[in-house]
């Protein structure tokens, strides 16, 4: 093969090597999209010569060296000696396309799945370390999946197909808005063909881009002054819009639309997704998409889609766009929800941290809600559904927050005297009289759980029972209560165990050392009643009707400075005495009780959700447990110090914390705590607010500038958060919202960074706003909306008919 017959890039060979590998055979594995630089040689289009490795002379140099290592490779696949090919320095930097040309040589022994991300996917789902390079991680693939039952005889196709068809890491879509050309222009065109099209034609075919510094570079030079008038910072955010059409990938979706609130259509994006072509006239930009006509609509005015052509859409107005249609819309999830998941199944643990009003809080608790309702479920499309209806995400989290239903437990002593345990068993039902301890007898309610208790002869716990039966009197007699037989347990705890556990040591039934019939326990000490149980009786089966009862599969805590390892795992807590008096006792924290919950059910998946964490001491709140949560170390035990328990955190346990870098930076952390979270930071999206203008106040330019001086002066971890500008996740538009969001939310925020210094402020806002001599604010235009959107307008924004400026309107 020569040079000319691999190359991309020239037109008298369109026929080439790299065109088929990318474009034409896409039903063997893509490797559509990125930077051209992944084929390592190719001719550029825009200038004159050829790009290559810096190595090199010459590109026939280079491709000497590229042929000789593709050669090399397949000699070394022949004699499957697979780990030597990762030696080829030159093809180690195209992995992707070194991994399809494999798969078309030895199609048997390497799987079409060349995306780094999706093999780093594949392998965390499969319980893989996901460190080995793109050609290990390939093979190591295909040998787990041979090694599975009934898969030994698949081709590779086949088992791509099951991979995507299992877990697609693709399902990670976003929602962008893009208009067809002013007042639609383009859209039946679009329509027909299948694809979006849109303008800025002179910056050429985005692909020929080696990255997007070089792309942004020449947008700028372009368009800057004649399109823009020297507004650089306009420049700027119309080459990130452009740029975003690269970014797509299949299954994104694209809201087609036409003026401000008219929804031509939405579509998905399908392979190869960004394409030039230059057969078009103009609007020769393009993204392949496959259109659905039954969503167009008329939708409420979004007036900031006057000033944009694409634009990201939030969750709410993608609900607003798809309601009231006669089918079950697409679900878009945020790509973010599927980092977390990753990290999470990697780590055990993560931290969301960034500035304050990032939406870190907001992300986490819709992440907690959507991930452990797809635990449960065998497929995600239930739990996506609660991403695009608010007042589902609502009723979903309070039911995963807490159980369905709240039962006490009781611990009954039977009367050997008139029948036991073992009868229940045998019967299955009976009747159990009034005794001692009348006052807990008038509480029992239908349902409540029983920890039967045989005194006689071997004074252990025996038998699982159920309330059949309120509290009933029949004439005259005795009341009685009805139990139901649940489970007979072989290997019960004894009196003198229970004495020596400090949990249960003070609860009533030791503390009155089982003289009388019916005893109350708390949730705190049935829970860790029930765990040593199913510690000692690994076949025991609760069952969900012993679910405690205020332990659910989501549960959340604010860490705090006064918050301590007391109230998280175990800790002394006063309690009344029978006398009048009061005692200490050692009761389980929130994350002791949540792990015993978890063994009961491993079965289940259990989320702790910590806002704030890091203005509590994390070190000294987990304590000797801080090892434990390495995901390697869940299952090994400790002796707790003050119970003396042996503890273990189980693999069904995850934490997901939030952390206001504002407050304390991430490099202030303790070591080893870092260690042992994945971190994934949330920063400003000015995205969200690019086309809203307040007045004549861009808010995306304000936003931009306001934290491009405060991560100069103070640093990028104090910068303000898009959350600040949005109502309900969308944009504010009113003068009168903006403004009150400025003087009682962002100026308090930027005079604490100040510590009020007055020149730094003044450096912020400006000094039409601050007098930084007299040391004080302009109250009369900071108090007036008008004044005060005026002034910020002066002082951050380009005029708003500059703004207004779109070639792809």
């Amino acid at each position: 093969m020569t040079l000319n017959e691999y190359a991309l890039g020239q037109e008298d060979v369109p026929d080439n090597f790299c065109r088929w590998m990318e474009f034409i055979t896409t039903d063997l594995g893509s490797i559509a999209g990125g930077a051209s630089a992944k084929h390592l040689i190719y001719k550029h289009k825009e200038k004159p010569g050829w790009y290559f490795p810096s190595q090199f002379v010459n590109e026939q140099d280079a491709w000497e060296s590229l042929r000789a290592e593709f050669i090399q490779a397949f000699e070394y696949a022949e004699n499957g000696e697979w780990d030597e090919i990762d030696g080829l320095d030159l093809l180690a930097r195209g992995s992707v396309l070194r991994l399809k040309t494999l798969h078309c040589y030895f199609p048997k022994d390497i799987l079409p799945v060349y995306s780094k991300r999706h093999l780093r996917h594949f392998l965390r789902l499969l319980g893989e370390q996901d460190s080995l390079g793109p050609l290990q991680a390939n093979r190591h693939i295909l040998k787990v999946l041979w090694d599975a039952p009934g898969l030994r005889h698949w081709q590779t196709k086949e088992l791509e197909r099951f991979l995507y068809w299992w877990n697609d890491p693709r399902d990670a879509h976003q929602v962008v808005k893009i208009a067809p050309g002013k007042k639609g222009k383009y859209w039946n065109d679009c329509l027909k063909q299948g694809y979006i099209c849109v303008g800025w034609d002179e910056v050429g075919d985005l692909n020929e881009f080696e990255s997007k510094e070089g792309y942004k570079e020449k947008f700028i030079q372009i368009y800057l002054d004649d399109l823009y008038i020297g507004h650089r910072s306009t420049a700027v955010r119309k080459s990130n819009e452009l740029w975003m059409l690269r970014q797509l990938e299949p299954g994104d979706l694209v809201v087609a639309n036409q003026g401000t609130s008219k929804v031509l259509g939405i579509g998905k994006v399908k392979e190869p997704g960004y394409e030039w072509r230059a057969d078009r006239d103009e609007f020769k930009h393009t993204v392949t998409v496959d259109w659905d006509t039954k969503y167009g609509r008329t939708i409420p005015a979004q007036k900031y889609w006057a000033n944009v052509t694409i634009k990201k859409v939030s969750d709410d107005l993608f609900r607003t766009i798809v309601s009231d249609i006669d089918t079950d819309p697409p679900t878009p999830v945020d790509p973010l929800y599927h980092r977390i998941a990753a990290a999470l199944e990697r780590k055990g643990q993560v931290i969301l941290y960034g500035p304050p009003g990032t939406g870190k809080t907001y992300a986490a608790r819709r992440f907690a809600t959507w991930w452990l309702m797809r635990k449960a479920a065998l497929s995600g499309a239930d739990a996506d559904s609660v991403l695009g209806d608010r007042d589902h995400m609502k009723r979903c989290e309070k039911q995963l927050s807490t159980t369905q239903v709240a039962r006490r437990t009781w611990w009954a002593v039977a009367n050997p005297t008139k029948w036991s345990w073992e009868q229940l068993r045998r019967e299955g039902r009976v009747t159990f009289s009034y005794g001692r301890i009348g006052k807990n007898f008038s509480l029992v309610q239908r349902g409540d759980l029983v920890i039967g208790y045989q005194s006689t002869p071997d004074k252990k716990i025996s038998t699982l029972a159920r309330i059949a039966g309120e509290l009933s009197r029949h004439d005259e007699q005795e009341p009685t209560i009805d139990l139901e037989w649940v489970a007979s347990v072989e290997n019960g705890v004894t009196y003198q165990e229970l004495l020596g556990a400090p949990v249960l040591k003070n609860s009533e039934p030791i503390r009155l050392r089982c003289q009388g019939t019916l005893f109350a326990l708390t949730s705190s000490e049935s829970d860790h009643l029930f765990s040593m149980l199913i510690e000692r009786n690994p076949r025991l089966s609760l069952g969900d009707e012993w679910a405690e009862s205020d332990i659910g599969r989501l549960t959340r805590v604010t860490f705090h400075p006064s918050y301590t390892y007391e109230d998280f795992i175990e800790g002394y807590r006063p309690s009344e005495r029978g006398s009048g008096g009061l005692a200490l006792h050692l009761e389980d924290g929130v994350f002791k009780r949540v792990c015993r919950a978890a063994q009961a059910h491993p079965e289940l998946t259990y989320l702790i959700l910590v806002d704030e964490i890091n203005r509590g001491n994390v070190a000294k709140i987990l304590g000797e447990l801080l090892t434990l949560l390495e995901v390697d170390k869940r299952g090994l035990t400790v002796s707790l110090p003050q119970s003396k328990e042996t503890f273990s955190i189980p693999p069904n346990v995850y934490l997901l914390g939030t952390m206001n870098t504002a407050d304390r930076s991430i490099k202030l952390l303790d070591t080893a705590l870092r260690r042992r979270f994945a971190f994934l930071e949330l920063m400003p999206d000015v995205e969200l607010l690019s086309g809203v203008m307040i007045g004549e106040l861009a808010l995306d330019q304000f936003l931009e500038e306001l934290n491009r001086r405060i991560a100069q002066s103070e640093g990028r971890e104090k910068q303000i958060g898009h959350a600040y500008l949005l109502e309900d996740g969308t944009p504010v538009t009113d003068v009168e919202l903006f403004a009150s969001r400025f003087r009682e939310e962002i100026l308090p925020l930027l005079q604490e960074y100040c510590y009020d210094e007055y020149r730094t402020l003044a450096k912020f806002i400006g000094s039409s706003l601050v007098n930084a001599e007299s040391q004080a604010l302009d109250l009369d235009k900071i108090s007036d909306p008008e004044e005060l959107v005026a002034a910020l307008a002066k002082e951050f924004a380009e005029k708003a008919s500059v703004a207004a400026v779109d070639v792809s309107e």
